[in-house]
C-alpha cells in the first residue's frame, strides 16, 4: 500500500493570478491616491493661512498695536508666511518683531494674494485699505482650490474656488 502525502501551499497558476488582481487594482487606486494627496496640500495650505491671520488678528487684539502677515521672503507667500508685530513701527520686519512663521507650501501649491494683510489693535484692516484676497492653487488646471478673503472689518473667510 502507497500512502500519499497531502502537499500544502500555492500552485504557481494560483500566485501569478493573485499577483495580476493585485496589479489591476493598483493601476485604479494610484490615481486616486495622488488626487488625494493633492487635495490634502491644498487644504493644509489653507487651513495654514487662515490660522496664520486668525492668530495675527488676535495678536493685535491683545498686543492693540498693528499686525502684519507677508511672505517671508518678501516676494512669494509660497516660500512661507511671517507674522509680525510692528512695535516701533517703521513698517519693516526685525527679527525681534517675528511672531510666527509657516514653513514653504508643499508640492506645486501656488499662493496668490492682492497684497500683504495687516490688523490694527482693534482687529480691523487699516483705514483707507481694501478686502484682501488670497487664492491657494496648484498645477493642475480647473480644479478645486480655495479663496480666503480678509474684510474690512477683519473677519476671515475661506471658500472654494475654480483654478485657472
Amino acid at each position: 500500500m502507497s500512502t500519499r502525502k497531502q502537499s500544502s501551499g500555492f500552485t504557481l497558476i494560483e500566485l501569478m493570478v493573485t499577483v495580476a488582481l493585485v496589479g489591476v487594482v493598483a493601476a485604479f487606486a494610484i490615481p486616486s491616491f495622488t488626487t488625494m494627496i493633492a487635495n490634502s496640500r491644498l487644504v493644509s495650505t489653507s487651513n495654514d493661512i487662515v490660522g496664520a491671520l486668525n492668530y495675527a488678528r488676535s495678536e493685535a487684539v491683545k498686543a492693540g498695536r498693528r499686525v502684519i502677515v507677508n511672505p517671508t521672503d518678501g516676494a512669494s507667500w509660497a516660500n512661507g508666511i511671517s507674522v509680525w508685530i510692528d512695535s516701533n513701527s517703521n513698517g519693516s520686519m526685525q527679527d525681534s518683531e517675528e511672531l510666527r512663521r509657516t514653513s514653504r507650501a508643499p508640492g506645486t501649491v501656488t499662493i496668490t494674494s492682492s497684497s500683504n494683510v495687516a490688523f490694527t489693535g482693534g482687529g480691523l484692516l487699516p483705514g483707507g485699505s481694501v478686502a484682501v484676497t488670497i487664492q491657494v492653487c496648484d498645477s493642475r488646471t480647473g480644479e478645486s482650490g480655495s479663496e480666503i478673503t480678509v474684510t474690512l472689518g477683519g473677519g476671515i473667510r475661506s471658500k472654494d474656488y475654480t483654478c485657472g
